[in-house]
């Protein structure tokens, strides 16, 4: 049985981060809500998830501008955004 991705309830972190450099850290975050049901609340989403990992005001700031450990976080929170059943 063929599902595709967005639909499969699990969330990944990239090794090395996969964040997209052109995005916000708030962006980032946000990202895997703007489709499906959550669309709405992506943004408060992400920036809820941001203040729950200690870097909300780290939000306007890109990858670049960000330690490797604020990367890491930041991939965590977009990982854990769309609510998955399981994290890898």
């Amino acid at each position: 049985m063929h599902v595709p991705a967005r639909r499969r309830g699990i969330g990944y972190v990239f090794q090395h981060y996969a964040l997209f450099p052109h995005l916000t850290a708030l962006d980032n975050v946000g990202y895997p809500l703007r489709r499906g049901a959550r669309r709405g609340g992506a943004r408060a989403r992400a920036a809820e998830l941001l203040r729950g990992l200690g870097l909300a005001h780290l939000a306007d700031r890109y990858p670049h501008e960000l330690s490797g450990g604020q990367q890491q976080r930041i991939a965590l929170a977009r990982a854990l955004a769309p609510d998955p059943r399981l994290l890898l």
